[in-house]
């Protein structure tokens, strides 16, 4: 009796171990590059409620409160980290390459950039939008995009809804340290 208990013990604490284990995850991800010198890392107090002025409906204040913060993540390219840059490329394409994380869209930006967009949650209800931007000459960036339930179709239409002195007053304040930062680094 005591061999078939430790037997089930053992089963039962692989099978757990197994069901807990996880690959990395984005979060885990830019909480590791914290203190590595290679990256940036922001954290923005956006608040998207003050970008604007016309009146909007319940539905679209719900869509804006559903968005709780935007993280930043920045790698510049160093010819002489070359091996580095190619690791970290590839760590990140196999977290965002996890099935949590559904395709939406891939684009081509600004000197030989590209990127994509990639959701966890549902269509109607993200939990977490993704915007990943890479440039083999520049380096890398990834957006995230944290909330609770977030419309993307409503926020996209609060687009034509933006008070553009507001957005720029926003930006100011909240990126002029990071512009700060970036024009030390060059």
């Amino acid at each position: 009796m005591k061999k078939k208990t430790r037997l089930g013990l053992a089963l039962f604490a692989a099978l757990l171990f197994v069901s807990c284990e996880q690959g990395p995850t984005l979060q885990s991800y830019f909480v590791k590059k914290m203190d590595d010198p290679s990256f940036l890392i922001v954290n923005l107090p956006f608040k998207l409620e003050r970008l604007f002025t016309k009146d909007l409906t319940v539905k679209e204040q719900e869509a804006l409160a559903s968005v709780g913060k935007i993280n930043l993540l920045f790698y510049r390219f160093r010819p002489e980290e070359e091996s580095k840059f190619e690791s970290e490329m590839n760590a990140l394409n196999q977290i965002l390459g996890q099935k949590k994380y559904q395709h939406l869209l891939d684009f081509k930006a600004f000197d030989k950039g590209q990127g994509k967009v990639l959701f966890e949650g549902e269509t109607n209800k993200v939990e977490e939008g993704i915007v990943f931007l890479s440039a083999h000459s520049k380096g890398f960036g990834v957006i995230r995009i944290l909330g609770s339930e977030i419309n993307p179709a409503v926020l996209m239409g609060l687009v034509k809804k933006v008070d553009p002195d507001q957005l720029e007053k926003q930006l100011k304040s909240s990126v002029s340290p990071l512009g700060d930062v970036l024009k030390n680094e060059i």
